[in-house]
């Protein structure tokens, strides 16, 4: 659901539903046939992945992560602290003679 919310949030994963939808009710409307949607449609996911990719790159290699899974830092992330056991304790019953 993450990769849903990733792609509304961004510009060109946006504009690339805006595209498909424009292309879907051209289709609709009998301006393009379904083998052109068809390779329309792949087009624009090939692009909109294609630049998603270079741009994760990019910023590996320069050190700005954009991504938002990228931003994680697992230094700064608190671990929990343990919780200690308790040690046994004998008490005066425990001991028989």
């Amino acid at each position: 659901m993450g990769a849903i919310a990733d792609l509304w949030k961004s510009e060109r994963g946006l504009i690339a539903v805006l595209l498909i939808i424009g292309a879907t009710v051209l289709t609709a409307l009998g301006d393009m046939t379904v083998a052109e949607w068809r390779e329309f449609t792949v087009w624009i996911f090939g692009l909109y992945a294609g630049a998603k990719t270079i741009t994760g790159v990019a910023a590996l290699i320069t050190g700005n992560a954009t991504d938002s899974n990228a931003n994680a830092d697992t230094a700064t992330t608190p671990t929990p602290t343990p919780v200690p056991t308790p040690t046994p304790t004998s008490t005066p019953d425990d001991k028989k003679e």
